[in-house]
């Protein structure tokens, strides 16, 4: 510790402001980054919960060897990461719960800036600026690493919040890690839904978010808050997969809505569509597969076209047919570039 960090306070039998709680499972390799990143974090008032998805590493003793009073570890069988999330919030002690994933970094005034933020919706609503309705999910922009944890150059920056309920069915905006959460609220939606089968990684937390944006705000701090580790499938059965769980997500989502279904199904499976294109050029270059979900995203909603995502597929996905991943690159990073350096962002 220098001498210019403010000392670490133990574990008190007062209850920290916030709970970080991260789902591990083999994660040592990655972990320490992250882990000191929380700890380091400009926000002191909180508690590190570390929850072993039943790995073979030696996360116990290795949390042990950290010998922060602030932090935790509690095991399980191998369930899953939703199963391991839950079991975080079931131990934690804190008002506001944040999650972040073992192999993510937050940058050093993440958890201040969500916080604030948060404190800030809350004072929006209690003044009667902001609709009514219980500030339920604070998020933050992401930027995207490779494997290495090298930066790609992509951030994902979107402005989606408020009453957000029927521009979340059509795209996720939030990432899993630097996420804020109300106690209250978990309690009052269930937490994770535990289905690891029907849910993979990257669907399980978006069906959280639309529970809860039903009946609560969403608030974004507008800048990058971490750092995502994108680890490519190389499959195409994990496309497969992936496909289906939206699918599931999206009937799960609209059951028992048929009004919402009517108007909104047809987008928000088009929207589904672009992604799992996107999801195909990123993880297996393969353009003729990207094309063909562009196609059926037109045949379920054809207002698709007035959608910049279709058109950005459609360039990508015959710049990688034409020039090989090299060419998707080069058009993915061009776009972003010029996206950015014209102020503009996802809403």
């Amino acid at each position: 510790m220098s001498p210019t960090e403010p000392p670490i306070e133990p574990l008190a039998a007062v209850s920290p402001r916030v709970s970080v709680v991260i789902p591990c499972h083999n994660s040592l390799g990655l972990l320490p980054e992250t882990v000191d990143a929380v700890l380091g974090q400009s926000f002191r008032d909180l508690e590190v919960v570390l929850v072993d998805d039943g790995g073979d590493d030696d996360l116990a003793g290795w949390c042990e060897s950290v010998a922060d009073p602030r932090m935790r570890c509690v095991r399980q069988q191998n369930a899953g990461v939703s199963a391991a999330r839950n079991l975080g919030i079931s131990v934690s002690r804190g008002e506001l719960v944040a999650f972040c994933d073992s192999d993510d970094v937050w940058v050093p005034h993440a958890l201040e800036a969500l916080v604030a933020r948060y404190d800030e919706a809350v004072g929006e609503t209690v003044a009667g600026s902001a609709p009514a309705g219980e500030v339920g999910l604070v998020y933050g922009w992401y930027q995207v690493a490779d494997s290495e944890g090298v930066p790609t150059g992509r951030v994902a920056a979107y402005r989606i919040e408020g009453e957000a309920w029927e521009d979340l069915v059509r795209v996720n905006p939030v990432g899993a890690s630097a996420t804020l959460v109300p106690r209250a609220v978990l309690d009052s939606v269930g937490g994770f839904i535990d289905n690891r089968d029907r849910f993979p990684v990257d669907v399980e937390d978006w069906d959280l978010w639309l529970r809860i944006a039903q009946d609560h705000r969403l608030a974004v701090v507008p800048e990058v808050l971490y750092h995502y580790r994108r680890h490519d499938s190389n499959s195409s059965v994990a496309v497969d997969s992936l496909e289906s769980a939206y699918r599931d997500l999206l009937e799960r989502t609209f059951a028992g809505q048929p009004q919402r279904r009517q108007w909104l199904c047809a987008p928000a499976t088009a929207n589904m569509e672009l992604t799992l294109g996107w999801q195909s050029l990123n993880d297996l270059g393969d353009a003729p597969r990207a094309l063909r979900y562009r196609r059926s995203a037109l045949r379920h909603f054809p207002g698709v076209r007035r959608e910049v995502e279709y058109w950005r597929l459609g360039l990508a996905a015959g710049a990688t047919r034409t020039f090989g991943q090299v060419g998707f690159r080069i058009i993915r990073n061009t776009v972003g570039r010029l996206r950015r350096s014209l102020g503009l962002r996802r809403s």
